[in-house]
């Protein structure tokens, strides 16, 4: 009897010693999952050789051991926002696999900007690159420091086409309307003086350009 109760004792230990370790096991599956997240990224470059510009911060950015850049939007010249008298921009979308967290992510691009030739004396003034974290897996995200989603993307044409290459039906977490409906949405109100069928938004029919809030 002693032995019998004995080997129910350890058959017990056993089954809870195999439990914790399957939680374990499953645990770290989910971690595994988690520690990579789909992110959307804008890009744009109104100094120089801007698609070049553009090329290499994809560069650079693929160069990260924790950056795999997935997909990647055609590129758009678009006229600048934000008042004084700029260049053009080429702006364009990246779809990114990475294991970065949010704010460290954020000091990446920054630190590739900088890399690139960035400066930022003249607020809102021509610049060689400009990286956006524009969706970060789902997140919202507000703070001194950044701000997940993008705060004026659903408002950006020159924003929401190149997404619209890569991820159409990408839900924003806020609004939770697609890529596609934003766009779609926001060149009606926009008075339809954007073709898609021209390349990029470098002609403007109408005359006026859209009185956006800056980027």
């Amino acid at each position: 009897m002693a032995k019998k109760k004995k080997n129910k004792v350890l058959k017990k230990k056993s089954q809870k010693v195999k439990t914790k370790a399957s939680r374990k096991k499953k645990v770290s599956a989910k971690k595994g999952k988690k520690g990579v997240t789909m992110t959307y990224l804008g890009l744009g470059s109104n100094v120089g050789d801007r698609e070049e510009y553009i090329e290499q911060a994809v560069f650079l950015l693929e160069k990260n051991p924790n950056i795999e850049v997935t997909k990647r939007s055609s590129n758009y010249e678009t006229e600048p926002e934000g008042g004084g008298t700029q260049p053009p921009f080429i702006n364009a979308a990246l779809e990114i696999k990475t294991k970065l967290t949010p704010h460290r992510l954020l000091e990446v691009c920054q630190e590739i900007e900088t890399t690139l030739g960035r400066e930022r004396e003249i607020e809102w003034g021509p610049r060689t690159i400009d990286i956006d974290i524009l969706l970060y897996d789902g997140e919202i995200i507000s703070d001194d420091k950044l701000q997940v989603p993008h705060p004026l993307m659903h408002e950006r044409l020159f924003v929401l086409r190149p997404l619209r290459d890569i991820a159409p039906h990408l839900i924003h977490p806020v609004l939770e309307k697609s890529i596609v409906t934003l766009y779609d949405e926001r060149k009606a109100e926009a008075g339809e003086k954007y073709d898609d069928e021209l390349p990029g938004f470098k002609e403007i029919k109408g005359g006026a350009y859209d009185d956006y809030e800056r980027w």
